[in-house]
Parts: C-alpha cells; structure tokens; sequence
C-alpha cells in the first residue's frame, strides 16, 4: 500500500513536492521491485534520478558476478545516486525520496539531470 501522501498515476508517482517516475521493467511488482530506477521531477523544477536497490539486491549481483566475471569476479559493487532502502517496494522508495526532500539532503545525494530543451 502506498504511503498516504502518494498517489499512484500511471508508473508516476505524486508525493507532496515531487512527481517521481518510476521505470518498472516487464514484469516488475511495485510492491516487491528492488532495482529501480526513477526520475524525480521537484516542484522548484529541478530534474533528479535515483536508482533504488535493497542489500539483498545487490548481494544477489554481486553473487552473480562472481560466476560472469563482471565488476571484478563480484569484488566490488558501484551504482551512481544509488539510494539503498530497508525492504523492497514503492512505498520504501517513496518513503526514502520524501525524507530526502524534507531534510534537502536530496541536493547532494542525486544528480541533476538536464532537460534537454529543442
């Protein structure tokens, strides 16, 4: 269930000072994703993205380079605005973005993302 300050639109998602789009791929659950990208658009305007992961998730590839080699044979794992949430699921990701916005610590933890204008 999502929290009670969201609103699901689509795969948008509306929290009280952010529209954030999630970009579930096939077959991705909300209730259980837990590797997700999103972008996150500010009321101010600013463009943010975030990819959310929980430790289990990233256990699982780093176990999973270990066979394929990638990252080192699994030594190490790297993700840019990588945001690591307690469990899996839409209402931890927006649980997590509205802390971020509420503290500002969001102006730090995740990229600007330029709108791109014709």
């Amino acid at each position: 269930m999502m929290a009670a300050v969201s609103q699901t639109v689509g795969w948008d998602h509306m929290i009280e000072s952010a529209r954030v789009s999630f970009m579930f791929g096939q077959g991705d659950d909300p209730e259980t994703a837990d590797n997700i990208d999103a972008h996150v658009h500010l009321a101010d305007g600013t463009h943010r993205y975030a990819t959310f992961m929980t430790t289990v998730e990233i256990g699982r590839l780093l176990r999973r380079w270990a066979e394929t080699g990638e990252a080192g044979g699994g030594q190490y794992f790297w993700c840019s605005d990588l945001v690591i949430i307690p469990r899996p699921g839409v209402e931890a990701m927006v649980a997590a973005l509205e802390e971020m916005i509420r503290t500002g610590d969001i102006d730090v933890m995740l990229s600007k993302v330029e709108d791109r204008s014709s």
